[in-house]
């Protein structure tokens, strides 16, 4: 019989837990190791609609790459809030375990798989700091090509529309990074080892700033940076859950 417990082990042996960001609230999140588990699910974020979906199909764990309780909560009580999402799923038997930039960082997750969208050679990682406990959750390699056809890569590979894009666009690019989700705050170092970048959620004074360092910004969304890596998480849990696993990675969770 395979346990709850059983799935957050082999799932850690691949992510690393203990090395995500001090902030995520990575592991499992809601449930009971011990619980038997035949029906695994995968989401990108546990939205109304994927909750939806497991209580018409039930699941008996919920492998989340967005964590749904990123702060303490003192009530758990219904209507439509993350802290009543949470109970909907205890409601309904369903355990839910987080891996997040754990699953950024580690080998073929989120971050790889954006480098791969772009083909990106000699990928190395980057982004990560000791002081923040924050790992490597960017990568950064060889491009050829325009800004213009790593905004074409991005549209056409990432299913965007209103991309944003920041710099010459008939500038040449020999060294590309990327880093899933919200990177901005990785600019700089970005800048000392790139010619562009792509992530999400660049706000416009971060984009002054790094044209400034001589950086050009892709910006496809928050949501969009991660879907690649979605698809990678499927694939691990399906790898190592000896359980039937349902892909609700179809539930996007994107909101403009």
């Amino acid at each position: 019989m395979v346990t709850v417990a059983d799935v957050v082990t082999s799932l850690a042996e691949r992510t690393n837990p203990e090395l995500a960001a001090e902030w995520d609230p990575v592991g499992l999140q809601l449930g009971d190791g011990n619980d038997p588990v035949s029906r695994i699910g995968v989401c990108h974020e546990v939205t109304e609609a994927v909750v939806d979906e497991v209580e018409r199909s039930p699941v008996d764990l919920l492998v989340t790459y967005h964590p749904l309780l990123f702060q303490p909560v003192n009530r758990l009580v219904g209507g439509r809030s993350a802290s009543a999402r949470a109970l909907r799923l205890l409601r309904n038997g369903t355990s839910l375990l987080v891996t997040h930039t754990d699953f950024d960082a580690a080998q073929g997750g989120t971050a790889d798989s954006l480098a791969g969208v772009f083909g990106l050679r000699d990928v190395s990682p980057f982004g990560g700091d000791e002081t923040e406990g924050l790992p490597d959750i960017g990568r950064v390699g060889s491009f050829e090509g325009s800004l213009a056809a790593v905004d074409a890569i991005a549209t056409n590979e990432l299913g965007v529309s209103g991309l944003r894009v920041s710099g010459d666009r008939k500038a040449q690019i020999d060294r590309l990074a990327v880093i899933p989700g919200s990177g901005s705050d990785f600019i700089a170092q970005a800048a000392a080892s790139a010619d562009a970048l792509v992530t999400g959620d660049v706000a416009h004074h971060r984009a002054v700033m790094a044209n400034d360092l001589g950086l050009a910004i892709v910006d496809p969304g928050h949501v969009a940076t991660e879907r690649p890596g979605m698809k990678s998480l499927v694939r691990l849990v399906e790898e190592i859950a000896g359980a039937d696993v349902v892909d609700l990675t179809r539930f996007d969770p994107q909101t403009w």
